[in-house]
């Protein structure tokens, strides 16, 4: 889980630089195509059926495209992972509204301590597009976890995920009409592979060790950690320097989101 939280901490502040060369969407690419071969490697095989290109659409294309697009607009891309990982708090809701389940007290306290913690590190006025998109990933994010519980969740997940993102790839490559910038430089190519390695290998396989070793719910829990790993990280590459109000309102979204997985 150490690896986790290095990989996908770092990833925010590496696409961040990464985006200096190349639009968000052509990085989308780099992360899919190359870090699928990788897995496809790794999984030895693919899996292309009707569940596994829904699964690419919401796991995989819709989300990276508005993450990386929030990362793009954002000035500090860790205040982005945090509200990337308001992700479980959309889970509940959709849960209590899809499923009727009823919310226990730590759910609801939870929710509530996370959507106030984000209107205080995000802050009323300064409430920007990217910030938007960043949510609006985190919903899909919501909603393809929801799927892959429902219809995946007993597959084989090195496969999977190389499947998903060969299949992601091939989805999301239409967005590339929109801005297909790419500086031609060797920085471009080695910045957009660092992406892909860091990011989509590096962090799935750490992940999936992670699960298999100390079970899904103790591997979630740490997983929550992964912002403040990157406030650390874009601290050591970018220079950027987390606010007291970023600092405070992160904290207490991070803690609802925990507290919203505590079983009572």
């Amino acid at each position: 889980m150490i690896g986790v939280l290095t990989a996908w901490g770092s990833s925010y502040s590496i696409s961040k630089v990464a985006m200096y060369y190349m639009s968000p969407f052509v990085l989308t690419m780099y992360r899919f195509a190359i870090g699928g071969l990788v897995l496809a490697l790794v999984g030895r095989g693919l899996i292309i059926n009707r569940k596994y290109v829904i699964n690419a659409l919401l796991n995989g294309a819709l989300f990276v495209v508005f993450l990386n697009i929030a990362i793009q607009y954002s000035t500090n891309p860790a205040l982005v992972s945090v509200l990337v990982y308001t992700q479980p708090i959309f889970v509940l809701i959709l849960s209590i509204v899809l499923y009727h389940e009823k919310p226990r007290a730590l759910q609801v306290i939870g929710i509530a301590l996370a959507f106030t913690g984000l209107l205080i590190a995000v802050g009323v006025y300064s409430f920007d597009i990217g910030d938007a998109i960043a949510l609006l990933g985190a919903f899909t994010w919501a909603v393809g976890t929801h799927y892959f519980r429902r219809n995946l969740v007993n597959e084989d997940l090195i496969k999977l995920n190389a499947s998903m993102s060969i299949i992601s790839a091939l989805i999301a490559s239409p967005v590339l009409i929109i801005n297909p910038y790419m500086s031609l430089s060797v920085n471009a190519v080695v910045w957009g592979v660092l992406v892909a390695l860091v990011a989509q290998v590096a962090g799935f396989l750490f992940w999936f060790l992670g699960v298999r070793d100390l079970g899904p719910i103790t591997a979630s829990s740490i997983s929550i950690l992964v912002p403040a790993s990157a406030y650390i990280f874009a601290l050591l590459i970018l220079g950027k320097v987390p606010t007291m109000t970023e600092i405070i309102g992160s904290a207490i979204a991070l803690i609802g989101v925990l507290v919203s997985q505590l079983r009572a």
